[in-house]
């Protein structure tokens, strides 16, 4: 990428130059795909600016509350073009968090897609001017509405687009991005245009592709700045867009897609790792037993040894037809989001599915480091990003400078001096080590350190972890702040469930989850995992939860991360006990 990009009216100008490609990105709408050219992406990207500019939207923020989709980046584009701040918004998430939102941001127009998902804003604040893209209520605008009163005005004023792309300065808001709030009212992430474009520069640094022959297939929602950005990235590139319609659809998108490169959070990892696992289980007596060596190779061995002929042997008996499971021409994957387990991402490399770890949060938006062909170390979060300097205080804490840290926090001037000190560094609250070749692993979060009654401190991220690593789990948390051991609640995976209950002829998921045939297995499991913790780590006792956890209520944020101190309540009686038990 031209490294003089300062803003995306800069970015928007470097696609207009690449080749055509027939075939830039797509959605589906009624089970087919949707497709744009670029020619036709960018002139709906421009007639939307002028629409939006006539609005007199400059200045204002305005939310994007419609699934990732070709029409979410038309908006996102145009908003940002027009001299608007983006907002994405989660219409999942609690009323209460919504409605501080909608009031934080000062917004008065959501574009939304679905009346339910209109229904959700005007629970939080009736007063928002929602513009339903897809309505065929006459009396409502649409999308469709907008690009043709922006056509009106590229006819009658030809030269208004670039005279409107020359106001926008690098240090202009951009957006403003919610964090998720595990613990308490979401912040608000101010990000200036040139906060993104530095993430792209530097992403073209680590990264190449080739428009010609590379494939992205989107499955993460485009609200999380992780997946926002990627994608700006991707558009850059003029490389072909798909996005996936239903996380469930992966399977059969992926034979169709056919995708080079994916970006993916480690729970998709796991789900997947589980249905290879079980197919390759349902094989007869000799193949089972050749997959469950391979298997254990691929999760124990390490990647870059040098290959014997048993590793070809199962290359072409077992690996071969996992990648061709996720399409066969996959040549990246890149996972952030949350950590990855050293066997997960060892598993993925040695059956030939190129995996990089990276790390990063919303207010650097949003990546610090992250691994990359040629550079890549297993257990690691790679190296930082070229213009992103990196350090790790006496506290052991990752400290992070450059020029994607964040202009600061919308409304919260306190939280922006507790966060970025006067020197610039953005304390990422994170506890991290850096070894001598510059690669950083993350070892848990500040906050999350709990000290036990007996005055020893536990990584309580570390120990979940190892928990989630057996992939029989949706989320788990670890409980010992205070008290005189570690206990843990178990959310268990519904596949897992169901396959439990098929196998032993349960009827009901209560009687399978406590049964004594699975306690026995999970006391298993906790025995090995305590071999790895110091004694004072150990899991004493745990509580296996079975009922659905959800945004709405609370129990998770946005991006499915527990709101930690939502759940300690909600569950405090059976915490209380797994002590009492003890």
């Amino acid at each position: 990428m031209n490294r003089d990009i300062q803003s995306f009216a800069d970015v928007y100008n470097n696609i207009h130059a690449l080749p055509e490609n027939t075939t830039f990105v797509h959605h589906r709408e009624s089970d087919r795909w949707k497709r744009y050219s670029t020619t036709e992406f960018l002139t709906a990207i421009r007639f939307l600016t002028l629409a939006f500019a006539a609005e007199g939207w400059r200045g204002r923020q305005v939310a994007i509350a419609i699934a990732p989709s070709v029409d979410w980046l038309l908006l996102d584009y145009a908003l940002m073009l027009c001299g608007a701040v983006s907002v994405p918004l989660f219409t999942n998430i609690s009323t209460k968090n919504l409605r501080f939102q909608i009031d934080d941001a000062d917004l008065h127009i959501v574009f939304t897609q679905t009346r339910a998902h209109e229904e959700i804003i005007h629970e939080a604040n009736p007063a928002i001017t929602c513009i339903d893209i897809d309505t065929t209520d006459q009396d409502h605008r649409t999308l469709e509405t907008f690009l043709r009163a922006g056509q009106e005005i590229n006819q009658k004023f030809p030269t208004r687009f670039d005279e409107i792309l020359s106001r926008i300065r690098p240090d202009d808001l951009a957006t403003i991005v919610y964090t998720s709030g595990t613990s308490g009212l979401p912040k608000g992430v101010e990000l200036t245009h040139y906060n993104l474009i530095s993430q792209l520069i530097d992403t073209a640094v680590k990264y190449k592709f080739d428009p010609k022959t590379d494939i992205a297939l989107s499955l993460l929602p485009l609200a999380h700045i992780f997946e926002r950005m990627v994608m700006h990235f991707y558009l850059s590139t003029g490389m072909s867009i798909y996005f996936a319609d239903d996380v469930k659809n992966i399977g059969n998108l992926m034979h169709s897609v056919r995708p080079t490169v994916m970006t993916v959070v480690p729970r998709l990892l796991e789900k997947v790792w589980l249905k290879m696992h079980a197919k390759a289980m349902q094989s007869g007596p000799i193949k089972k037993i050749i997959a469950m060596w391979a298997f254990h190779r691929a999760r124990h061995n390490d990647p870059y040894r040098q290959k014997s002929r048993l590793d070809s042997l199962l290359d072409s008996l077992v690996y071969r037809k996992l990648r061709d499971a996720m399409g066969g021409r996959i040549r990246m994957l890149i996972s952030g989001g949350a950590p990855l387990s050293d066997d997960l991402y060892r598993f993925f490399l040695n059956i030939g599915i190129p995996l990089y770890q990276g790390y990063g949060l919303t207010e650097a938006s949003p990546v610090i480091c992250a691994n990359a062909p040629g550079a890549n170390k297993v257990g690691t979060c790679g190296r930082h990003f070229a213009h992103t300097e990196a350090k790790i205080d006496i506290n052991g804490e990752l400290l992070a400078r450059g020029p994607g840290i964040m202009r600061g926090y919308h409304n919260n001037p306190q939280a922006t001096r507790e966060t970025i000190d006067s020197d610039g560094w953005l304390h990422t609250g994170d506890l991290a080590t850096m070894d001598e070749d510059g690669y950083i692993t993350i070892t848990g979060r500040s906050k999350e350190l709990s000290k036990t009654s007996t005055g020893e401190y536990i990584s309580t991220s570390y120990i979940e972890q190892l928990l989630m690593a057996s992939g029989w789990f949706d989320h788990v948390m670890t409980v010992g702040n205070n008290r005189p051991f570690v206990v843990a609640l178990l959310m268990l995976d519904e596949n897992v469930v169901h396959g439990l209950m098929k196998k032993h002829d349960f009827q009901d998921p209560q009687e399978a989850v406590h049964s004594g045939r699975f306690r026995k297995k999970v006391h298993h499991l906790i025995a090995r995992i305590n071999k790895k913790l110091n004694h004072w780590e150990r899991i004493r006792n745990f509580h296996l939860i079975t009922e659905p956890l959800s945004i709405e209520n609370g129990d998770l944020t946005p991006s499915m991360k527990l709101a930690r101190e939502h759940i300690q309540r909600r569950f405090q009686e059976e915490i209380e006990q797994m002590y009492t038990g003890e």
